[in-house]
């Protein structure tokens, strides 16, 4: 890697830090761009009234990608309406989430055409190219999702994003992608600038805009990384299932809470609720505290991401270390749900 190009993280993290400040400073004097803490809504924990938009921060910073014109420059020009999807609703709250959901749609199709953002390789099985396209919307969807799914605790989905573009940047150096590396150090100065405001005070928070951001670029990034490892053989030097290790925890959030609202509770799956993995911890184990929560999470996304890192060209380790994932989440959600529900009966009871 070209260390001249440090100068450019630099750059993407101060540009995050001084957007994040005059957002913050300029929210209050003005009162606008401001989150009501006085409504009623499931994963509203905060008590006093909060900027929303600290995705515009991120967005300025990741621009420094430019500088990378192979993939970089392209990866803007896709995230775009992605953020603007969620940057309008922060802004107005006024757009639905199909309407969201279809926005979102064209990044997914951008990065496809631009970048041949396409999964096609499983490692134990090939798809069509038709299929692959379909599988690869569902997975740039889902993810853009799953990160806005586990937003709502200081520090908690930007955190998570931070340590998973971290492990990209180790894997990246492993393997000589200097490019990659670069782009991922750019996602990582971004939110540096931007936690030194969330977490875990909760100056600002990462708004929809910012959450879709981050959720566009680990689908794009975890597609892209193993890609670009083929050799010349046709040989990945990076196993696909690393990436899917890497986003474990926000893939299977999102995988398993639309399975509990669509098949459980009957609901939408664009329904929010207060029933997530992260705020089971919240009121079981950290006491309701918001930033403790984080603290407590941050451990389980550091141990498989180190598994990652690891064995990232093992595919039938990284397979077994995703059913371990699996396995140890779903116990876990029951026995605390089940738990929490006991509870709740008997103070209704008594």
């Amino acid at each position: 890697m070209d260390y001249t190009l440090l100068i450019y993280v630099l750059g993407a993290f101060l540009a995050s830090l001084v957007t994040q400040y005059l957002v913050i400073d300029l929210s209050h004097k003005k009162g606008i761009f401001i989150d009501d803490h006085t409504l009623d809504l499931p994963q509203k924990l905060h008590s006093e009234p909060t900027p929303r938009i600290g995705g515009l921060g991120i967005f300025v910073s990741i621009l420094f990608m430019a500088r990378d014109l192979e993939l970089g420059l392209y990866i803007i020009l896709c995230i775009i309406p992605a953020f603007l999807s969620g940057f309008l609703e922060d802004l107005f709250a006024k757009i639905s989430p199909l309407r969201r959901l279809l926005i979102m749609s064209v990044s997914g199709f951008m990065a496809i055409y631009l970048i041949d953002a396409v999964v096609l390789d499983f490692g134990i099985f090939h798809v069509p190219y038709v299929v692959g396209v379909l599988i690869t919307m569902v997975a740039i969807l889902g993810l853009i999702n799953g990160t806005n799914l586990i937003d709502g605790f200081n520090g908690l989905s930007s955190g998570v994003c931070f340590l998973i573009f971290a492990t990209y940047f180790i894997v990246s150096l492993k393997v000589g992608d200097s490019g990659m590396a670069y782009i991922s150090l750019v996602c990582m100065a971004s939110l540096l600038g931007f936690l030194l405001f969330n977490f875990p005070s909760g100056k600002i928070f990462l708004g929809d805009g910012g959450a879709y951001s981050l959720g566009f670029l680990l689908a794009v990034m975890s597609i892209m990384i193993v890609k670009r490892s083929v050799t010349r053989d046709d040989i990945q030097d990076i196993s696909p299932w690393f990436a899917l290790v890497s986003l474990i925890y926000p893939v299977w959030e999102v995988i398993f809470s639309f399975t509990r609202r669509t098949l459980v509770h009957r609901q939408s799956p664009l329904h929010p609720d207060s029933k997530h993995f992260h705020q089971l911890i919240y009121r079981s184990i950290a006491k309701q505290n918001n930033p403790l929560t984080t603290i407590y999470i941050f451990p389980i996304v550091i141990i498989f991401n180190t598994l990652a890192i690891y064995f990232y060209n093992n595919t039938t380790a990284l397979i077994l270390i995703t059913l371990v994932f699996i396995t140890c989440y779903t116990i876990f959600y029951f026995i605390y749900s089940r738990r929490e529900f006991s509870d709740n009966k008997a103070n209704n009871l008594s």
